[in-house]
């Protein structure tokens, strides 16, 4: 089989794609469920407009490659190319161009409700394309998709607003992380489980998750949501309790697991940037 010239230009789009699309819902998740504080909270909704904003762009240059995958470099903008790939892709870039325009609405009206639906929608595109649509029934494994998304962005965005900067006073930054952990170490388990399950769907059974590229590269995904599991465990149980008894030793401790943290997204990002744009999952 010949090897697509575009391939690695459609894993950066999906790299960029995927990033921008989750930091922008993680961002308006802990704006809407109150993990910064009010002062804090215009700045985030800030950030995730921008952030909703560059994941629509990547969006649109997605539908174009598509185009110039059907039908070379004149058929970008070809509306009957667009014919072909819009009802696989359309769906999506309308939910992106929805997400966006929800987290502009949240952010100038400071609005914690549109934040939240900024968030929904924007996770919402991951389950309206992707390997889950292409299945024969696929029930609720979009919707699975969706909240797995959902789930994973609100991990990343912890890096961001639970930073120890110098700004943050101790008693604001404990409240931060209590409100995360709590949340968080009742959601990455669903997380865990909601990837395995969809990746022995779309692998089609132990066997092929076990053997084929696709299958493996899922589980390393998945193996680096169990890392990010300990690492929470961590945080709720040893550095909360540093950044009360020893706050100068437990922001050292913080900033430490917040690093690794943001060093296992950056894997799982491209681990799964890699697994839908240079193979797929194995036939059935």
């Amino acid at each position: 089989m010949e090897a697509d010239p575009l391939a690695l230009a459609l894993f950066g789009i999906k790299l960029g794609l995927y990033g921008s699309a989750l930091l922008a819902t993680g961002l308006a998740l802990h704006a809407s469920l109150n993990i910064v504080a009010r002062a804090d909270r215009a700045r985030v909704m800030q950030s995730a407009a921008l952030a909703g904003l560059v994941a629509l762009i990547f969006a649109a240059l997605r539908l174009g490659l598509a185009n110039v995958q059907m039908g070379g470099v004149h058929a970008v903008l070809d509306p009957e190319t667009l014919s072909w790939t819009w009802p696989a892709l359309g769906p999506s870039s309308i939910a992106s161009a929805v997400g966006a325009i929800a987290l502009a609405i949240g952010w100038r009206l400071r609005s914690r409700t549109a934040a939240g639906m900024g968030a929904a929608a924007l996770a919402l595109t991951f389950g309206l394309t992707g390997h889950s649509q292409a299945l024969d029934a696929p029930g609720l494994a979009p919707w699975a998709v969706t909240l797995h998304v959902l789930i994973a962005a609100f991990w990343l965005a912890g890096p961001i607003t639970l930073w120890p900067t110098r700004n943050l006073e101790n008693t604001a930054l404990i409240r931060r992380v209590h409100r995360f952990s709590d949340l968080a170490m009742a959601a990455v388990p669903l997380l865990f489980l909601l990837g395995l399950w969809l990746a022995i769907l779309l692998t089609g059974g132990w066997t092929p998750l076990l053997t084929s590229l696709f299958g493996q590269l899922l589980l390393a995904k998945i193996g680096v949501a169990g890392i990010a599991l300990a690492l929470g465990a961590y945080n709720k149980t040893i550095v909360t309790t540093r950044l009360r008894m020893a706050p100068e030793a437990g922001r050292r401790a913080l900033k430490l697991t917040l690093g690794f943290d943001a060093a296992l997204f950056l894997i799982a990002l491209g681990v799964i940037a890699a697994a839908t744009s240079l193979t797929g999952p194995p036939p059935l």
